[in-house]
């Protein structure tokens, strides 16, 4: 019997089936999608009672109106509709393939499907901004749903890559709120001392919808004595402090000898800043010494910022402000080399890798041949050439729909009409939010049984950031 995958109710309580996929199986079911963004209960599988090849209130789009995706083999039926979520704004349901994915077969598979859900704004037309929204705290992490609602946006998606090894949703690499850069670039995952290579961006510029999706970014950060001239390079901006394992028992960081880290932090960090061995000197917002301490771990008022030094840093740092003059920090960030001016409106989040750079495909099939290695959910940020922006998500690690490797991914934001774009955070971080409802689900609370069924458990990824339409 064909059925639809997705039933979901709008927050105003009117229900409506998603048609996520109109399949011939009965081994499929769908399941209803809570309205309420902190919603993680379970939810029981349940199967409508009609046949839906398009969600309520969208408009399914004629074949031929559109060139298909070139993901999965050619003559794999596909369908689109759309529904316009304000003047300017289009959300765009795309379903290619119509046979549920066999169990164990959704790397290798050639039939898909492929579920795709994006967002297209003209900035125009549309009315709003884009904006980066966190939580309270680069330390916390919350879903797409209550980020999109802080903001009291239209629509949003997941963003940085983050380490969920460490359960903070610090950036792993670029970070900037309000035009002041609290990430740096190739940052560290779990403090470890090993950088990580996430060089790109996107940068937003909320004023005028610009972004910069194509940039190679690298920083330069200094603390500075004018007094005395001498000066320590940072490591790292609103990172986890890096203490080397030959130093980690010093409670006196400064009998180090080997390096450690050198990091600033910002009140918007967390609660307080990492606690630990090492030295912590707090500064105002003229950079005047307010205290010096030989342990980690203070809690920074609106106007403050703190510099953190363990292994050989922790004396340096210590002889930097020995006579209690002013420091002077100073931090650059660079896009091939350029400085990047940066204002009030200006923030950006981590991407992995830049996936389309002016038309060109940066992740191409392998010798122009499909063959899928890996395939996840997947999101990314992209822009037209005309200045259009899109935001893309592919649902996977289901029955219902596969995935997408990063190839399959660069070839469809092409097929989309992308001039940039860039990989952002995927796997179980990949959500869309809007109308008060998930239009993509985190794979996190997806459950495929022994049958090939792939039922919601109500499980949502809490992520560290979102990139956000506001009206």
């Amino acid at each position: 019997m064909p059925i639809g995958l997705n039933t979901f109710g709008h927050m105003k309580r009117i229900t409506r089936v998603w048609g996520t996929l109109a399949i011939a199986c009965a081994a499929t079911a769908s399941f209803t999608l809570a309205a309420n963004p902190d919603a993680h209960a379970a939810t029981t599988a349940t199967t409508p009672d009609t046949d839906v090849a398009v969600p309520a209130g969208f408009t399914l789009l004629p074949a031929g109106s559109y060139a298909p995706l070139p993901v999965g083999d050619p003559d794999l039926t596909e369908t689109r509709s759309v529904e316009t979520l304000a003047p300017g704004v289009t959300l765009t349901h795309i379903v290619r393939g119509d046979e549920p994915a066999a169990i164990g077969s959704v790397n290798t598979t050639m039939r898909g499907p492929f579920v795709v859900n994006t967002v297209t704004i003209d900035p125009t037309v549309a009315k709003g901004h884009l904006k980066v929204v966190h939580p309270e705290h680069l330390t916390d992490r919350a879903n797409v749903g209550q980020l999109v609602t802080k903001a009291n946006g239209l629509v949003g998606i997941n963003a940085s890559f983050f380490d969920i090894n460490d359960n903070y949703g610090v950036a792993d690499g670029l970070a900037i709120d309000d035009g002041t850069i609290v990430g740096n670039p190739n940052g560290e995952d779990h403090a470890s001392g090993v950088h990580n290579g996430k060089t790109s961006g996107p940068i937003v510029d909320s004023a005028s919808n610009n972004l910069v999706l194509n940039g190679d970014f690298t920083w330069s950060g200094t603390i500075t004595n004018p007094v005395s001239g001498k000066s320590l390079t940072l490591t790292e901006v609103d990172k986890n402090t890096f203490v080397s394992s030959s130093c980690a028992n010093l409670v006196d960081q400064t009998a180090c000898t080997v390096a450690g880290d050198l990091v600033k932090f910002d009140p918007v960090w967390g609660a307080t800043t990492p606690v630990g061995h090492g030295v912590e000197v707090v500064l105002d917002k003229v950079g005047r010494v307010l205290s010096v301490d030989t342990t980690r771990g203070v809690a920074l008022q609106p106007g403050q910022t703190s510099i953190q030094a363990t292994g050989s840093y922790a004396a340096q740092l210590l002889d930097l402000v020995a006579n209690g003059h002013n420091i002077h920090t100073d931090i650059q960030l660079y896009n091939d080399g350029k400085n990047v001016p940066l204002t009030p409106n200006t923030a950006a989040t981590t991407a992995s890798w830049v996936q389309v750079d002016d038309g060109v495909n940066k992740y191409p099939y392998p010798k122009g041949v499909d063959t899928p290695i890996t395939r996840n959910p997947l999101t990314s940020v992209a822009t037209t050439r005309d200045g259009k922006i899109i935001l893309f998500t592919v649902e996977g690690r289901a029955s219902f729909s596969v995935g997408m490797t990063y190839p399959e991914e660069s070839a469809a934001l092409l097929a989309m009409g992308a001039w940039n774009a860039v990989n952002l955070d995927g796997g179980g971080s990949t959500e869309m939010y809007t109308g008060g409802q998930y239009v993509t689900t985190s794979a996190d609370g997806y459950v495929t049984g022994s049958t090939g069924q792939t039922t919601w458990n109500g499980k949502l990824r809490a992520d560290g950031d979102a990139i956000v339409w506001v009206p």
